[in-house]
């Protein structure tokens, strides 16, 4: 009979590892590497992005409406706290579509001052007034196609050879130098720094409708059933959504919640203000139109009985664009603590619900439907910066944080200690991180699996050979001699010529120190699916000689017990 600690490598493996048994002291680990403890050889499972590329679509849903003004201001001002730190990812800024939409959809069929217009804005990217960009509703930054471009990791450009044709895969674009770094980019806006474009374009002023909708804002803007947008969201990339609200979300399912000839308190919908939105569009353990005073457990409403949309309409709309892998949502508005809502009566005697933070620029209701979507799409402890208050005196940290997201999933993933069988992966590329001989063979501990079109009907898996098992003829099953493997183990990224559809391999990667230096990589005969993701379980070791008595040679540098200079150190 098998015991637990097998039955857990052979899930993980599909193999038999008996002789590893005794170094193998945890199970598979389904987390993000960051969250990984480095510990005496271990598992670690992770998804690795094989379909995202460098490219970025970022969309800001702003409220237009009375209240607005200095928030606006503000994140005008400081945008480019997200663009600095784009700007210092490795290779430089990636290919960005930036576009700004309003909360207005007006309150169709029905007038009522500053939604009058039928269906507002409706989800269109704005650009205003603003003399950028041209030719399109959205800022687009990026880099020319099939040209060469000499690089180095900052992002810094030595030379190209690029031309105008080669920024034909953006039409509205035109080839222009970036002055900072003397790259080539393609875009869409002249004479002014992308941070200036936007400070124009965000500012979308103070006279949209009073009853924000910005989830179904988000929806209209981002659905490929549209084409007012149309070429704003690509395929393979990034989406960041961030909101700017200091109300909640009033994105109602039936018109009839803005029926103006109902104003009186005891009428079927009550006084015609943003009351309506709570009482439709939220439920709390304590009920009732004149209830004044605190309410607990406020959720959005999914009942038959609420006007407004449910959240998990903007939830699936999400999962289905994006894999939340390939995703950030954030809102900078009205706090929510502990699910607790406020009920007041404004100066006309009528309910209102208290702002939950206030400062000389006004306040902000609590976003409760907002921060719904918000924990669907982010883990608690990035909540500080992907659910922050719009009464803050700074949105830095919320910003800092959209870029920190999406350059944690354009980066390279790197393991938190060196590959089991490959402590020291620089050896094969002629880079050994030590000098000592014996640990210069790369046979990691590894299992990798495609899964093609992740979380849709369409999901389908293969699992990926070690490149090492590849010869020129094909695979070689078992083969350990890089001599005998098609590259020495070692194919390019792409490679028309690779004898099977994909292989993986450990690549050198500066930037990968905790594992010294070394990265899975992937190389394929050509570029995979949308929404395709290589599952990885491997095991790894720790960096030093963690264990000083056990008479074996726990970081793999050839060096055992008391023989490391590891265990001689205080």
């Amino acid at each position: 009979m098998k015991t637990a600690l097998q039955k857990t490598i052979a899930r993980c493996f599909g193999f038999g590892l008996t002789a590893l048994m005794l170094v193998f002291t945890l199970a598979c680990l389904d987390r993000p590497m960051k969250n990984a403890q480095p510990e005496p050889n271990y598992f670690i499972d992770i998804d690795l992005p094989q379909s995202l590329e460098r490219d970025v679509d970022l969309l800001f849903v702003i409220d237009d409406s009375g209240s607005m003004l200095d928030e606006q201001i503000l994140l005008q001002a400081q945008f480019s706290a997200l663009m600095q730190k784009l700007r210092a990812m490795e290779g430089g800024l990636p290919n960005v579509h930036l576009g700004v939409t309003s909360t207005d959809l007006g309150t169709s069929p029905f007038p009522i001052t500053f939604c009058e217009q039928a269906g507002g804005d409706g989800g269109r990217l704005l650009t205003g007034s603003c003399v950028n960009p041209t030719g399109a509703p959205y800022v687009v930054d990026v880099e020319p196609q099939a040209c060469e471009i000499s690089k180095d990791e900052l992002g810094i450009c030595s030379a190209h050879g690029c031309q105008e044709a080669n920024c034909a895969h953006e039409p509205s674009t035109s080839l222009a130098i970036d002055a900072a770094t003397g790259c080539p980019r393609c875009r869409n806006y002249q004479g002014q720094d992308l941070e200036d474009v936007f400070s124009c374009i965000a500012g979308l002023g103070t006279q949209g409708c009073g009853f924000e909708q910005p989830l179904e804002a988000m929806y209209k803007a981002l659905d490929s059933a549209s084409t007012a947008n149309s070429g704003f969201v690509r395929e393979n990339a990034f989406l960041a959504v961030v909101f700017i609200t200091d109300e909640d979300d009033c994105s109602a399912s039936n018109p009839q919640l803005y029926d103006n000839s109902q104003t009186d308190i005891n009428s079927q919908l009550g006084p015609l203000t943003s009351f309506r939105c709570f009482e439709f569009g939220i439920q709390c353990d304590q009920t009732g139109r004149t209830l004044q005073g605190l309410r607990t457990n406020c959720q959005p409403r999914e009942d038959a009985g609420a006007l407004l949309h449910p959240v998990s309409r903007y939830v699936n709309f999400l999962q289905q664009m994006k894999d939340p892998q390939m995703l950030v949502v954030a809102a900078i508005a009205g706090p929510v603590t502990n699910q607790q809502v406020t009920v007041g009566l404004d100066e006309y005697s009528q309910p209102e619900v208290a702002f939950s933070c206030s400062t000389e620029r006004g306040g902000a209701v609590p976003g409760v439907r907002l921060r719904a979507l918000v924990d669907a799409f982010n883990q608690p402890e990035d909540l500080s910066w992907a659910f922050s208050s719009i009464c803050s005196a700074t949105y830095t940290d919320a910003l800092q944080g959209v870029a920190d997201k999406i350059i944690g999933g354009l980066a390279p993933q790197c393991p938190p200690t060196p590959f089991k069988g490959c402590s020291d992966p620089g050896a094969q590329f002629g880079l050994p991180a030590d000098g000592y001989a014996g640990n210069d063979q790369c046979l990691p501990t590894c299992r990798l699996q495609d899964v093609f079109q992740r979380g849709t009907a369409e999901e389908s898996r293969a699992d990926l050979p070690p490149c090492l098992e590849v010869c020129p003829q094909g695979s070689c099953q078992g083969n350990q001699d890089p001599a005998l493997a098609y590259a020495s183990g070692h194919p390019a990224k792409r490679d028309s010529s690779l004898p099977v559809e994909a292989c993986w391999h450990i690549n050198y990667q500066e930037r990968c120190v905790s594992s010294n230096f070394g990265e899975i990589q992937v190389s394929r005969r050509a570029d995979p699916p949308p929404r395709s993701f290589t599952d990885m379980v491997c095991v790894l070791v720790p960096q030093t000689e963690l264990l000083c008595t056990d008479g074996r040679d726990n970081d793999e540098d050839g060096l055992t017990d008391w023989d490391d200079p590891d265990c001689a150190s205080p």
